[in-house]
C-alpha cells in the first residue's frame, strides 16, 4: 500500500475541523472534506482537546 504524502494543516483548516466537530459531524465526514481518513482528523482535534485519545 502506498502511503499518502504528509499533509500540513493551516489554522484556517483546523479551525474548520474544530467547528464541524463541534457542530456535531463525525471524523469521517471532516476527513472527506480533506480527502483523509480520519485518525488524520483525530490526531489534530486531540491535540488540541478536542477529543480525548483512549489507550
Amino acid at each position: 500500500m502506498k502511503q499518502r504524502p504528509r499533509i500540513y494543516y493551516t489554522e484556517e483548516q483546523k479551525s474548520l475541523m474544530w467547528d464541524r466537530w463541534q457542530k456535531g459531524e463525525s471524523l469521517n465526514e471532516i476527513a472527506r472534506l480533506f480527502d483523509r481518513h480520519h485518525p488524520s482528523i483525530q490526531r489534530i482535534l486531540s491535540e488540541t482537546g478536542g477529543i480525548t485519545i483512549s489507550s
